[in-house]
């Protein structure tokens, strides 16, 4: 089995929401992000939280790190994550998915150790999902080897995600290989929350699928 860290990427300032989107609650009593990290518990020997405001979350009772290039968007708290993970690989994932499941994060570490492990080199060093057409970089896996290229990308300030990606060994998953091999519809699974309209959206589709359970 490979040990991997879980990644929370809570760092943003979340301007158009109005709120701390990790903080909002869903129809049951958890905060979004606690979803996420319950989520991400099963797969992970450890969850760090990658936030700038770090009184906000100490009662979470995981690990917190600050971005060590302040004010330069998800790759830097991609980037003070990866500094201090004491694993291989990490699995991301932003703290504004209200729908992301521990399947999905399972998926992940099945694909890393199914193509990836048991080399000094990985074939790959990140697994990003692709749905919709659009890769989706924060909800994904990156290996320890991917911090040289990031840290030098941050340092002449090339904050384009893509562009950093392309440093990279990638392995990009379609969305129709994510729905039949980890069973998540991937348009629900990463699904995030931008603004009040995306959250009233998100209160609805969740009150649905409860009744639906029901």
């Amino acid at each position: 089995m490979t040990e991997m860290t879980g990644v929370v990427l809570a760092g943003g300032k979340s301007s158009r929401m109005g709120k701390n989107k990790a903080l909002l609650r869903m129809n049951g009593s958890e905060t979004v992000i606690e979803s996420v990290i319950q989520s991400m518990a099963a797969v992970t020997s450890r969850i760090i939280i990658s936030a700038n405001d770090t009184q906000v979350y100490e009662d979470l009772g995981h690990g917190i790190v600050s971005d060590l290039f302040p004010m330069m968007g998800p790759l830097s708290g991609l980037h003070a994550a990866l500094t201090v993970a004491k694993t291989p690989w990490v699995i991301v994932s932003a703290c504004d998915l209200p729908f992301v499941s521990e399947r999905i994060f399972k998926y992940l570490k099945e694909m890393i150790e199914k193509q990836a492990t048991g080399k000094k080199e990985p074939a790959y060093q990140g697994f990003i999902p692709l749905v919709d057409g659009r890769i989706q970089p924060l909800v994904a896996a990156y290996h320890i080897s991917a911090l040289p290229s990031l840290e030098k990308s941050l340092a002449e300030s090339k904050l384009r995600m893509t562009d950093w990606l392309k440093e990279l060994r990638i392995c990009y998953i379609p969305e129709e290989q994510i729905r039949s091999e980890a069973g998540v519809d991937p348009g629900r699974e990463f699904f995030n929350m931008n603004n009040p309209v995306d959250y009233k959206q998100a209160l609805e589709n969740d009150q649905d699928n409860n009744e639906l359970d029901r």
